[in-house]
């Protein structure tokens, strides 16, 4: 049977193993040191009020079609991958989903983080996002706007100073629908007033595993044959915002190519409308729907659900 090797046991790594499974057998070995995987897609339901933050917490263990190795990937040795303490585990394909490297002192992209902001934002009085980096992490623009939907008495603030403008053609048609929810959008850094919670939204890079790696935009594959690169990284390497919806596109996108060379001994794949390669304006104007919808928590809430019970049980 096929040995597929998965780097990471986020969004890209659970999806990309939960579709390449429905499309034929193999045996998944899935390296992660968490023992959860977290859905921090729905972060902002757990702001919003709609679950639980430990209800975005699903054990690996219980995922009985993958086989978890609880350690940290350390390098790449061709279709090896190096770990800190256990022997280095080969496959047949590598699907390196290793996330991407964040730069701050907040970390609302996980659960433990999230809590701890959530913490602090019940305290204060008002909630100022403030954006001075190149590439930041996204997600705190849905995080404000479920949090002013959950405290409407709030005062909440996203402070752009300075963001790139791959990144503007995304926010700027957004900051006009969060104004209209009650968010104040400004280029100005806020006033420090005693009892406001100011969170410097931190920056994103490529992971320090993937820096030498250069995905296909076609087929996500990398330079080193059957070793492909998904997730926030591949994202950013491709010049495009790290967002969980377009890490959802290239796990389908590989599951895909994996699964047709197992199958037919060449790669063929279904464009559709996650594609940027094809249309880079399309790909565009879909994630600035995405963006300017805000990803509503309702439709959130919809997607967890279809997680838990289509994609981790169908794992388990």
């Amino acid at each position: 049977m096929t040995k597929v090797v998965v780097v990471g046991g986020g969004i890209a790594g659970i999806y990309f193993a939960y579709r390449l499974l429905q499309l034929v057998d193999a045996r998944v070995v899935l390296i992660e040191p968490k023992e959860n995987h977290e859905f921090v897609i729905g972060i902002p339901m757990a702001f919003g009020g709609l679950i639980d933050f430990d209800q975005l917490l699903f054990p690996l263990s219980q995922l009985r079609r993958v086989i978890h190795v609880r350690d940290n990937a350390k390098a790449l040795d061709g279709k090896c991958v190096r770990l800190a303490s256990m022997p280095s585990v080969c496959g047949d394909y590598v699907v390196l989903a290793p996330g991407a490297y964040k730069l701050g002192s907040v970390e609302y992209w996980n659960v433990e983080g999230a809590k701890k902001l959530w913490n602090n934002v019940e305290k204060a009085q008002s909630i100022h996002f403030i954006v001075n980096e190149l590439n930041p992490v996204i997600g705190f623009q849905e995080i404000a706007y479920a949090i002013k939907t959950r405290f409407p008495e709030k005062r909440v603030s996203i402070h752009l100073v300075y963001v790139a403008d791959d990144y503007r053609f995304l926010l700027n048609p957004w900051m006009t629908w969060a104004e209209g929810k009650g968010i104040e959008i400004s280029e100005d850094p806020p006033q420090h007033r005693p009892g406001d919670l100011y969170i410097s939204v931190p920056s994103v890079r490529p992971h320090p595993l993937v820096a030498d790696l250069e995905p296909d935009p076609a087929t996500m594959e990398t330079q080193l044959e059957r070793v492909y690169l998904i997730g926030d990284a591949a994202l950013l390497k491709l010049g495009l915002p790290p967002i969980g919806w377009g890490a959802l596109w290239q796990a389908s996108l590989v599951a895909q190519a994996v699964a047709s060379e197992i199958t037919r001994g060449y790669i063929e794949v279904e464009p559709d409308i996650w594609s940027s390669m094809s249309d880079p304006e399309k790909f565009k104007n879909w994630l600035t729907y995405r963006m300017t919808s805000g990803t509503p928590l309702i439709h959130l809430k919809g997607l967890y659900d279809t997680w838990a019970n289509k994609v981790v049980k169908t794992l388990s």
